[in-house]
């Protein structure tokens, strides 16, 4: 199959607002854009879409990081497969075109957007001290509990809290997992075995972590406070595509 490279950062076309090609054309709308969650990996996101029956020139491909927002045109090829090179989250969308006419209107809106979650959790150097980021939920619990399988979990060394992938210390800290953690900065994680990437690190109130699971996905935490011997998470992602490292704005 042949696919067709493309970076969402660069703007290709003219910018629209919240609705793309309107007023619309005449070609028909083009069914089932979405995105192959198999063939899209790291900061790569490979979109397709069914072919239409009638004859066209090629399909204009469109993005959003938000929806609505402001639309633009990342490519416009003649096949039914697009893999844009991103640089966060967001919103695909296709239309057809031939000569001047285009679709009646857009495609449904294909999107990569991670699970957020806002919170309000405490972990403590005695107590509640570890964390968990999944699909469904971030959860916190006792990370000297083998009941409990912490990716991370805080600790003190001196005066200073860390915070460790959850199997660091297996006989104090059972069923942790091999993940690991690094200083967020815009809204694609490290690559896998790049440099940033710490068994551990201390943490800043205000800052932002990505992480990377054991399971071969990637979360996305906010620290509030750091104290003496607790730590205040507030906010967390979790990007559902496995091993896509794209997150939306990183703030509330």
């Amino acid at each position: 199959m042949k696919y067709f490279i493309v970076l969402s950062a660069l703007v290709l076309f003219a910018a629209c607002s919240d609705s793309p090609d309107a007023p619309g054309g005449t070609l028909p709308v083009v069914q089932n854009c979405r995105i192959l969650e198999t063939e899209s990996s790291g900061d790569t996101v490979v979109i397709a879409w069914d072919s239409l029956t009638v004859e066209v020139d090629g399909y204009k491909v469109w993005f959003s990081d938000t929806d609505p927002g402001n639309w633009s045109v990342i490519a416009q090829v003649e096949g039914t497969t697009v893999q844009d090179i991103a640089t966060s989250t967001g919103y695909y969308c296709v239309d057809a075109i031939k000569g001047i006419d285009v679709s009646e209107e857009q495609s449904n809106k294909a999107n990569n957007i991670t699970v957020v979650f806002e919170l309000s959790d405490t972990l403590t150097v005695d107590g509640v001290n570890g964390i968990r980021f999944e699909e469904a939920q971030t959860t916190t619990g006792d990370a000297t509990s083998a009941d409990f399988a912490q990716d991370l979990y805080i600790a003190k060394s001196g005066d200073t809290i860390l915070m460790y992938r959850g199997n660091t210390e297996p006989g104090t800290y059972p069923g942790g997992t091999n993940s690991l953690l690094a200083d967020a900065s815009g809204r694609v994680a490290p690559a896998p075995g790049d440099a940033a990437w710490k068994g551990s690190a201390a943490v800043n109130g205000g800052s932002g972590y990505f992480v990377e699971l054991e399971s071969g996905y990637f979360s996305y935490f906010l620290v509030d406070t750091v104290a003496t011997d607790y730590v205040t998470i507030i906010y967390s992602q979790y990007q559902p595509i496995e091993s896509l490292r794209l997150f939306n704005w990183l703030t509330l």
